[in-house]
């Protein structure tokens, strides 16, 4: 078995390069596209933006070179923050949809020249299958449904493109490859898989020297942004994690094998989600080795894709870390694509020495496309139902309860996953207030607020409680006699250890226990369920006062005292209590 040094050879695997795919091909792809925009666009409609979309958003202030190309993590994201940027400037932050327009445009792109590269490779129908399943691929839901994984489909379309220009084999294919490399680079660190690939089939080529500025020049942007920004990133490697690489390659293989067949699906999956996929996995390694080992000269090209697959899981093992597992489903999208480009890879010289993929192969690869897709929308689904909708409406309803306390919370609150119940919104309010002064925001009004689920609701008023920094004030001696009125005072009976729902008044209220301590209140405003602000209560004939500081709501507050015997209650501002 050779390594294949003397150059890649032309694809005629049921494609000729310059022709077109059949009319029936042609009609179902578009139909597929259309569907998958249609699909992802109709979901984003419904979403905000979502954690690292904040960052851009509001943390990375100007154009200049440092508001650029700061890392993002380990990234190079230069292209993104300047998509923010102009989106920002010509759109603002009202609406998270023209951006999730722009990550599923890049998004289509990429499975168009997937398809097109696997065409040229094993022909029309089986490339039409591949690009069905990663058009639907719901278990990469985080990358489908966020805006900010434009970074991964910018580095991939940049990418494949790079490599179909180096198919031209002449000087102006390289030169757009290495152009395309750069922005594949400068998108996402992601590229360098590219570069890395593209640098494997420059020097199996005879004639490499003057080929070497493909792949050299891109390699030098990165190399210059990480002496100037990139080597102030965060990392994960250690020795522990070059150790485990091995396997976290073996996981992302069986992941993404499970992905694209559908069998990482909760309805098939046994006692592990990997249950099926890894013993495929395991089988389909075995049987490529074999067929590439029965060949006289392995494929140029398997080379250059196994580089640029294999060296994305391996960079990937050496920062693993919580959230970054093999199985997680940013990355599905990533091993998918790299997946098919391989299988393709494998059965390339099959197909070129005339063996054609007959009806029943392909009825079986139509069944597989079916089976997969339908997993896979299954999976887009449960995300989008179970995640980031949820997510979203959390979000809204939190930046909307900021908006509400303006005038007097602490431009330092956070809404901390504590606060609003999801971690994916951390931002503070002053660099809120300040980035939707200029670019609107897409926070729930009060009326939204008002009529958004239970658990919205809920944790709304928690955030309410957290800005308006809302406490007991316990009053004792003189401050008791001094602000206890005459009048405006009512006393509130319980029943089964809890008062009636009393509502706020705008000035606050003064309670004194009667006869048995108060054990707690329970605040609430927009929730109608269970209190979502729990205060300590005080002792036998103590009493408090809980103000409300204004805000822009007209919904008021509702307190419930949980104790065994009446209590005084009173308007703070001897106005009646309502």
């Amino acid at each position: 078995m050779a390594t294949g040094t003397n150059g890649p050879r032309p694809a005629h695997a049921g494609a000729v390069r310059g022709a077109g795919p059949s009319t029936p091909v042609l009609l179902l792809l578009t139909w597929l596209f259309g569907a998958s925009a249609f699909l992802l666009l109709y979901l984003g409609s419904k979403l905000t933006f979502l954690l690292d979309d904040w960052e851009f958003l509001l943390y990375r202030h100007g154009v200049n070179a440092d508001s650029v190309l700061d890392p993002h993590g380990e990234h190079i994201v230069a292209l993104p923050v300047l998509i923010y940027k102009a989106l920002l400037a010509t759109v603002g932050m009202g609406s998270a949809l023209p951006y999730r327009v722009v990550s599923v445009g890049l998004f289509l792109l990429s499975a168009a020249l997937l398809f097109v590269y696997l065409r040229r490779r094993v022909g029309d129908w089986p490339a039409l299958a591949a690009t069905a399943i990663v058009l639907f691929l719901g278990v990469a839901w985080e990358d489908l449904l966020w805006s900010f994984q434009m970074t991964y489909f910018g580095a991939v379309a940049a990418g494949l493109g790079a490599l179909l220009a180096l198919e031209r084999e002449d000087r102006r294919g390289e030169a757009l490859a290495c152009a395309l490399l750069v922005v594949s680079i400068l998108f996402s660190s992601l590229g360098l898989s590219f570069a890395i690939g593209a640098a494997v089939h420059v020097l199996l080529l005879a004639e490499r020297r003057r080929r070497l500025y493909v792949f050299l020049v891109p390699l030098a942007v990165y190399a210059l942004w990480w002496l100037g920004w990139g080597h102030t990133a965060e990392s994960s490697l250690s020795f522990h994690n070059l150790v485990r690489t091995p396997l976290y390659v073996l996981d992302g293989l069986a992941n993404s094998v499970g992905s694209a067949t559908g069998l990482v699906n909760d309805s098939v999956a046994v006692h592990d989600r990997l249950f099926w996929s890894r013993p495929l996995a395991v089988a389909l390694v075995f049987l490529a080795a074999w067929r590439l080992y029965r060949l006289p000269r392995v494929p140029h090209w398997f080379w250059v894709v196994l580089a640029t697959g294999g060296s994305f899981w391996i960079l990937a093992g050496f920062n693993q870390m919580p959230g970054r597992e093999a199985d997680a489903s940013r990355y599905q999208y990533l091993g998918v694509v790299f997946g098919f480009m391989l299988a393709a890879e494998v059965l390339r010289p099959e197909l070129e020495r005339g063996l054609r993929i007959g009806r029943t192969a392909l009825a079986a690869i139509a069944v597989v496309t079916v089976f997969s897709v339908a997993g896979n929308l299954d999976q887009l689904h449960d995300a989008y139902e179970g995640t980031y909708h949820p997510i979203s409406q959390l979000e809204k309803a939190g930046l909307g309860a900021l908006d509400i306390t303006e005038a007097t919370v602490d431009p330092g609150f956070v809404l901390s996953e504590d606060v609003v119940d999801t971690g994916f919104v951390n931002v503070d309010a002053g660099s809120y207030f300040a980035a939707r002064d200029k670019y609107g925001s897409p926070a729930y009004s009060e009326t939204e607020i008002a009529a958004a689920p239970q658990f919205v609701r809920y944790a709304a008023d928690k955030v309410l409680f957290g800005a308006l920094a809302i406490e007991l004030e316990t009053l004792r001696g003189a401050a008791l006699t001094r602000q206890l009125p005459t009048k405006a005072c009512e006393t509130v009976t319980s029943e089964g250890g809890a008062s009636p729902l009393l509502q706020v008044p705008p000035g606050g209220i003064l309670i004194r226990a009667g006869r048995a301590p108060i054990e707690r209140f329970e605040v609430s405003r927009f929730s109608a369920g269970s209190a979502p602000v729990l205060i300590a209560g005080i002792g036998v004939g103590e009493a408090g006062r809980l103000a409300i500081p204004p805000d822009k709501a007209k919904t008021p507050w509702k307190l419930r005292l949980i104790t065994k015997a009446p209590a005084l209650v009173c308007d703070a501002d001897g106005k009646g209590n309502g």
